[in-house]
């Protein structure tokens, strides 16, 4: 990664540095020049934004997390560095508990225990623990990719399945928090969806259906996609 590039982007310049610089699969290793295209300025201005809301705690727990995700490119060509988006995912959901009241926020170390993405509280609203979901695209959207598609009607099998195992695994790791038993539990689902799906403008209603439907007990089910606003 350039120097300027570190100057200019300084907490993606210290996600860079703490991550293996030399590895052959480092993400920011082949931005060696000052400038960059178009569409990776804004990728780098938005990444940078998000990480400059964390705290400083919560930024190092950032860097612990995704540092070794940097060079760890998907064996899957086509999904490139997803556990790294999945990573800034989670800062997504730190800015999001913020909105919703809790300006306390806090990013969880989950090595050692198996533990929701999030701790906020305030005194008004009292204690929020979020788990962020990341749901991608499915391996027959990456390979129509560029190609005229056309709307499909109905919601994906895959995408259901994958919703109602991200939700279970979200639920499991907030009972794990101390503060499961009298705190708000959200989880909090980043939903990339096949253009087929998008295309067909009532699976907007649908997936809301879908949701609300699935959603148990006292956790929370809030999303977003790359295109329908975030569930209200």
């Amino acid at each position: 990664m350039h120097p300027e590039l570190i100057q200019r982007f300084p907490r993606l310049g210290a996600l860079y540095q703490r991550s293996k610089t030399t590895g052959p699969d480092n993400y920011f290793a082949i931005y060696d020049k000052p400038t960059l295209l178009e569409s990776t300025e804004k990728q780098f201005i938005a990444w940078e934004a998000l990480l400059q809301a964390l705290d400083t705690d919560s930024f190092e727990t950032f860097l612990r997390k995704a540092s070794g995700r940097v060079a760890a490119r998907s064996k899957s060509p086509d999904r490139g560095w997803s556990q790294l988006v999945e990573c800034f995912n989670e800062v997504r959901g730190y800015q999001y508990i913020i909105k919703l009241g809790y300006p306390n926020a806090k990013l969880l170390d989950e090595e050692s225990l198996p533990l929701p993405d999030i701790e906020a509280s305030a005194s008004s609203n009292g204690k929020c623990i979020m788990e962020v979901k990341t749901i991608q695209e499915s391996d027959e959207e990456l390979q129509m990719r560029g190609q005229i598609q056309s709307a499909e009607s109905g919601l994906p099998q895959r995408l259901k399945r994958a919703i109602r195992r991200k939700y279970s695994q979200a639920m499991d790791q907030i009972a794990g928090h101390p503060w499961a038993r009298n705190a708000r539990k959200i989880c909090y689902l980043i939903i990339t969806l096949d253009l087929a799906t998008v295309l067909a403008e009532e699976n907007k209603d649908f997936l809301e259906t879908f949701i609300k439907e699935l959603q148990r007990d006292d956790v929370e089910i809030h999303y977003v996609s790359q295109y329908w606003p975030p569930d209200s």
